[in-house]
C-alpha cells in the first residue's frame, strides 16, 4: 500500500494546473498524474474537483495572508503594523506568479462587490486583522477616534480594487502600480494619524 501523500503536495501540484489552465480545464487525472498515483486515489484528498478546488484556494490564500501577518508582527506600533501588513500583502502576491494566475483565471474568488464570496470566511479574516491594528491604534492614540469596522472594512475594499485592477484585470503597468501603491499608503496613513 502507497504511503499518502502531504496535503500541501497535493494543493500545490493542484494549484500549479488550475492556476495554469483554469478550473475548467483541469482534470483530477492531470493532477492525480503529476502525482504518479491512480484517479481515484486522488479523492482520498478531496471528495471531488471543486472540493480540491476550493481547497487549494485557501491553502494559497491562507499563505499569503500569514505572510502578512507575520511582517506586521515586526512591528508593535500600529501604523507602523498597518504599512507593513499592507507592504508584505502587495509584495506576495506580485511574487507568487500562481496566485496571479488563480485570481485573473478565476476574479470570483476575489470579488469586488460579492453577492456570494466564496472565500468569505478568508476576507473576513483580512477585514478583522485590519480591524484589529486598527482598534489597537485607536486605544494608544496613535489612530483618531474611528469606526474601526467600517474603516477596516473601507480599507480591505480599496485593497481589493487595487488587487483586482494591478494583477486580475492588468490594466496597470509596473510604474502605475508602484504610484497606486504609494498613493494608496498615503491617503490611508494621513487620512489616520492624528
Amino acid at each position: 500500500m502507497r504511503k499518502k501523500l502531504d496535503n500541501e503536495l497535493v494543493y500545490k501540484t493542484a494549484l500549479g494546473f488550475f492556476s495554469r489552465y483554469g478550473y475548467k480545464k483541469t482534470t483530477l487525472e492531470d493532477i492525480a498524474d503529476a502525482l504518479n498515483m491512480t484517479g481515484s486515489s486522488i479523492y482520498s484528498y478531496a471528495s471531488s474537483k471543486q472540493a480540491l478546488y476550493y481547497d487549494c484556494i485557501s491553502y494559497a490564500i491562507d499563505k499569503w495572508q500569514e505572510s502578512v501577518r507575520l511582517a506586521s508582527a515586526e512591528s508593535s506600533e500600529p501604523a507602523r503594523q498597518l504599512l507593513l501588513a499592507f507592504e508584505e500583502a502587495v509584495r506576495y502576491i506580485d511574487s507568487d506568479e500562481q496566485l496571479q494566475l488563480l485570481l485573473r483565471n478565476d476574479p470570483s474568488i476575489f470579488p469586488m462587490f460579492p453577492s456570494v464570496d466564496p472565500i468569505e470566511e478568508l476576507n473576513n479574516w483580512a477585514v478583522s486583522f485590519i480591524g484589529d491594528i486598527l482598534r489597537r491604534g485607536v486605544e494608544c492614540g496613535s489612530f483618531r477616534d474611528i469606526d474601526v469596522d467600517d474603516t477596516a472594512f473601507i480599507i480591505f475594499q480599496i485593497y481589493k480594487y487595487f488587487i483586482i485592477s494591478s494583477y486580475v484585470d492588468c490594466s496597470g503597468s509596473r510604474l502605475s502600480v508602484n504610484k497606486h501603491i504609494s498613493t494608496i499608503k498615503t491617503l490611508i496613513m494621513d487620512g489616520l494619524l492624528k
